[in-house]
């Protein structure tokens, strides 16, 4: 095998840069890493955890037409590679970095960086045997086969694995073209009312900013809240499970998008013309709108995060346990609910009178919602299962939990 490379130095590594066929990649490249370590615990535990996500690369070649990766860096040792320099001269200058790396056929050569790939490249190959002549960048380094080498090549394998930065999760919402769920927030961030401008704040997380004057909610938590509309829409198509996992990695068809944006956006429609808090808002001078519905008060339940998307799951069940017959209905049964966190039956479950309670259930929210909107959309095991949760967050005994609700306007 012979690949023609440009020579490269940095630090103490000097490199090699080329391309390989997935032929080649098949052939002569290992997936296993086991060579770095001696003792075979930590081997196979790294094992494991490097060969989990290979089959949705597998999947990600076979189904994409837009495929492409980055360099995989490539190890070698044993055997006999050849340097074999190419000189030429351009402009009065003499370029002796590019030639030809000859493999003797007796190196072994496994990833420092790139396993899943590696192992979805061989995965999909074996599938569709096409694929032979399709390239890969690469970068090869000299890897000893001793205590030294081995201490060396690990270093450096865990220093591209550790500090190479994932991308974030507002990243992804930005750039994914696959996930319809991304492409779908962004539409409405810039297209909906809603959504547009200072009215969703690009945070690190979740959370919005306590400085921050302007926001409905994160960008992060408005894709939540897509998620939860197109994921229950895929479901009655049979699309659910790994298959809406699956789903998510490659971008539908456009028709499909659209139909999809269209029942996001008639739903967020309808949030607007039947919730009379967010009407509020919207009629509120922009840089300051939010000031009224959150503040270190309390303010409204939809301008926190944490029940946001419990408000649309609840909108969800209410249509799919027959109790509102649209989202529309189903907005204006929630409109009903009692909203101010610093009150009964919020305080104590989400707000402590100064800040946010952390670590409550999503689904005990969830549950308050359906209970307050529409007591009989909850089965009466559901319903017991609730009371019991709910009391116990607020520390109110089951005997109490009758007149507490009605201290507060609640039937029970």
């Amino acid at each position: 095998m012979k690949i023609r490379v440009i020579k490269g130095k940095m630090g103490e590594w000097v490199y090699d840069a080329g391309v390989m066929q997935f032929d080649q990649i098949a052939e002569h490249v290992t997936a296993s890493i086991n060579d770095l370590y001696k003792a075979s615990c930590l081997s196979e535990l790294l094992q494991r955890a490097l060969t989990r996500n290979y089959e949705a690369i597998r999947d990600y070649i076979l189904n994409d037409k837009e495929r492409f990766f980055n360099a995989v860096i490539l190890a070698i040792y044993n055997g006999d590679p050849q340097w074999l320099e190419v000189e030429f001269n351009e402009e009065e200058s003499m370029y002796t970095n590019v030639g030809f790396l000859q493999f003797s056929g007796g190196e072994v050569i496994f990833p420092v960086d790139g396993q899943h790939r590696v192992a979805g490249i061989i995965e999909a190959l074996s599938q569709n045997p096409s694929l032979a002549k399709e390239q890969i960048p690469v970068i090869f380094i000299a890897h000893n086969d001793d205590e030294r080498g081995r201490k060396k090549t690990r270093k450096l394998f865990s220093t591209l694995n550790r500090r190479a930065k994932p991308v974030g999760q507002n990243e992804n919402i930005a750039l994914d073209e696959d996930d319809v769920c991304s492409i779908v927030t962004r539409e409405l961030v810039q297209e909906y009312p809603l959504c547009m401008g200072d009215n969703i704040v690009n945070s690190l997380g979740k959370q919005i900013p306590n400085n921050n004057e302007s926001a409905f909610t994160s960008l992060i938590t408005l894709y939540q809240c897509v998620e939860i509309l197109i994921k229950h829409k895929l479901a009655e198509e049979g699309i659910k499970g790994k298959s809406y996992a699956k789903y998510k990695l490659y971008r539908p068809k456009e028709e499909k998008i659209e139909e999809l944006k269209r029942h996001v956006f008639g739903i967020f429609e309808d949030f607007v013309k039947q919730t009379d808090v967010i009407r509020e808002y919207l009629q509120a001078p922009e840089k300051t709108r939010a000031l009224k519905f959150r503040s270190s008060e309390g303010g409204n339940l939809l301008f926190r995060p944490i029940a946001l998307t419990e408000y649309f799951e609840a909108a969800y069940q209410l249509c799919y346990r027959g109790r509102a017959d649209t989202y529309g209905r189903a907005f204006f049964l929630l409109n009903t609910v009692k909203m101010d966190i610093s009150e009964k039956p919020w305080l104590g479950l989400i707000w402590d009178g100064e800040k946010i309670i952390n670590g409550v259930p999503k689904t005990l929210i969830r549950s308050l919602l359906l209970f307050m909107a529409d007591e009989s959309s909850l089965l009466s095991k559901e319903k017991e299962k609730f009371i019991s949760d709910y009391a116990r967050r607020i520390n109110v005994s089951i005997e109490d939990i009758t007149s507490y609700f009605s201290s507060i306007g609640i039937k029970f």
